[in-house]
């Protein structure tokens, strides 16, 4: 099985940057076959025009595309900022899953065609709230999003959702039980 790690925060340093990068060590330490896609180390306009705009995609995201073709499972690391995802993640999303890549429409049917089936993906999310906050009073946003809208409407299915909450006010010691717990 091969897995992919993406890094959506803009930040290297970030705590979701060292978690992201925990797993991928961990997993290439039981010699998996596993890549590590940090998004803040690609070089691309994350605005995207539209379907105007999919036969013009940068080398990097063409490239992003082959690493979630060539995977079976990918994980996602991500900050959660104003119940959402950050910018950067989103263009990226925009640019990677376009028309024709992760999803196509075909004359005489309602619904899209899913063109990334068979794959599956967890969640691994972060925020400063506390996580039964973000999952019960604020019905989980970035995860529904993310599974349902987006993930679910290329056909990947989201078997796992991690959430890691109050990130602001954990200590050194903390954070590093949550990393080796993941």
């Amino acid at each position: 099985m091969k897995k992919l790690i993406i890094s959506a925060h803009p930040d290297q340093t970030s705590y979701s940057s060292q978690i992201a990068k925990s797993l991928y060590e961990k997993e290439m330490k039981q010699h998996r076959n596993v890549e590590l896609l940090e998004l803040s180390k690609l070089d691309f306009n994350p605005n995207y025009l539209g379907y105007s705009d999919k036969d013009n995609l940068e080398e990097v995201i063409l490239n992003a595309q082959k690493s979630i073709k060539s995977a079976d499972h990918i994980i996602i690391v991500t900050p959660i900022w104003w119940s959402t995802f950050p910018a950067l993640f989103k263009g990226f999303l925009d640019k990677t899953l376009a028309p024709g890549f992760a999803f196509k429409f075909e004359a005489g049917k309602n619904l899209q065609t899913k063109l990334l089936l068979g794959k599956t993906a967890e969640l691994v999310l972060l925020s400063d709230a506390p996580s039964w906050y973000r999952k019960f009073i604020l019905r989980d946003p970035a995860a529904t999003v993310l599974k349902r809208d987006i993930l679910g409407f290329c056909g990947i299915k989201v078997k796992n959702i991690t959430r890691i909450g109050s990130v602001g006010k954990l200590d050194q010691n903390r954070r590093k039980e949550i990393i080796s717990r993941l």
